[in-house]
């Protein structure tokens, strides 16, 4: 903790973005207010908050691959809504609670699966260099040049990659096909 900042490790999967709204929220009831997001946050978890007074602050995320959409934005900021932070793509928008309630910013299925979509694309984009090394090195010739220390992490960084990508793609291919049912009553 230094200048008022504290900072906290909490993992979420990529498709938890109603968790982490509700654990913002928390955060922010509790006094501590979201400053910054580290940029690898899906993978590392680390968050950093600014200590201020308890407020019931509502969360919402968003994720766009398009960081110049001059229109999204100020519609957001129209509607009461400040860009708490951004990273990778991911943006952090707040806003006070309304007498207990937390308002939406996306009001139909469509709006809401964009998203998961985009998200969805550059996880397979991600892959797409592993899968084209995979195919096409000459895998014996590496392993004979590469000592046994470097083949060990080199190895293990590609089993948790190959582990937890297609995992990752599975859940938001279920959270997209979740978000296109009708918002709740």
């Amino acid at each position: 903790m230094s200048d008022g900042t504290v900072t906290k490790f909490k993992f979420f999967w990529a498709d938890q973005d109603r968790e982490q709204e509700t654990w913002l929220r928390a955060m922010a009831q509790q006094g501590l207010h979201l400053d910054v997001v580290n940029p690898l946050s899906f993978a590392l978890g680390f968050w950093t908050f600014r200590r201020g007074e308890p407020a019931d602050t509502v969360y919402r995320v968003n994720y766009s691959t398009d960081q110049h959409d001059e229109d999204f934005r100020q519609l957001m900021q129209d509607a009461g809504w400040t860009l708490a932070t951004r990273a990778f793509g991911w943006q952090y928008w707040r806003t006070p609670a309304i007498e207990g309630k937390a308002p939406e910013i996306f009001t139909d299925a469509a709006s809401r699966s964009r998203k998961f979509r985009q998200l969805l694309g550059v996880l397979v984009a991600s892959g797409m260099p592993m899968l084209v090394w995979l195919l096409l090195t000459d895998k014996q010739q590496v392993l004979e040049q590469l000592s046994p220390p470097f083949l060990v992490v080199f190895g293990t960084l590609i089993l948790v990659y190959v582990l937890t990508v297609p995992y990752a793609i599975l859940r938001l291919l279920l959270k997209l096909h979740r978000s296109r049912s009708p918002l709740p009553g």
